[in-house]
């Protein structure tokens, strides 16, 4: 008994297959932002390596859950603990064991890494000012800058897409890293375009050099949880 032909399916994807890494042999990044930590909602400032909410600790099992299905084989993070908390709770999902790197650590912004209230208030306005006609990290006082904070991004992804041609990887990193990636994916000249929020995930395919954006901010898994960073926003 001869074998039903398989339906051929969308058609318009043998024109992006290539151009938009259509298929299996890509490498799949799952750019993960931290759970939500308690430096977010107010509860540490003074430290700069807080720990997850207890909210936070039900987004990352989330997570774990969700990114389960996807079959992942590595799970990469920062070395703070927001971010290895986050990754051990989706390593353990999938008993995998958690790689630290250096390099995926947040894009260091200088007094705002602190507190950006603090500083007098025509020097805040002025900081606003920049930040928002220039839309680069070079606008904030102190940080490393938008040149070195590209430089370090691209290197360090491109290293985790050398080191593992085409398996999915989770990658659990920060806000200003993701958003700084994103940009550079898409060739914008700004470094942060979006929010990225607590837990969220955000999907880029790689392959011979090239990245292609495929999901951004998603955070369906968190959906029922109450609304601002606990959830939905």
């Amino acid at each position: 008994m001869s074998k039903r032909p398989q339906p051929p399916g969308d058609p318009i994807n043998v024109y992006f297959h290539e151009a938009l890494l259509i298929g299996g042999e890509a490498t799949r990044l799952y750019l993960i932002r931290h759970a939500q930590s308690q430096r977010n909602t107010g509860e540490d400032l003074t430290t700069g390596d807080p720990d997850l909410t207890d909210v936070g600790l039900e987004q990352a099992r989330r997570l774990g859950e969700r990114l389960k299905t996807q079959k992942i084989r590595r799970v990469y993070a920062s070395p703070l603990r927001r971010t290895q908390q986050t990754a051990s709770a989706i390593a353990e999902a999938s008993g995998l064991e958690v790689l630290p790197k250096a390099d995926l650590r947040e894009v260091e912004l200088g007094q705002a890494d602190y507190d950006i209230r603090l500083l007098p208030e025509k020097e805040r306005a002025k900081v606003a000012r920049l930040i928002m006609s220039e839309g680069t990290w070079d606008a904030f006082p102190g940080s490393e800058g938008s040149e070195v904070a590209r430089n370090r991004v691209r290197g360090v992804i491109r290293e985790i897409v050398n080191d593992h041609p085409g398996e999915r990887l989770a990658v659990v990193a920060h806000a200003a890293f993701i958003q700084t990636f994103v940009s550079v994916v898409l060739g914008l000249q700004r470094d942060f375009v979006f929010y990225p929020f607590n837990a969220s995930i955000t999907s880029v395919r790689a392959k011979d050099g090239r990245f292609v954006l495929w999901r951004l901010n998603d955070i369906a898994h968190l959906d029922g949880m109450p609304a601002g960073f606990g959830g939905i926003s």
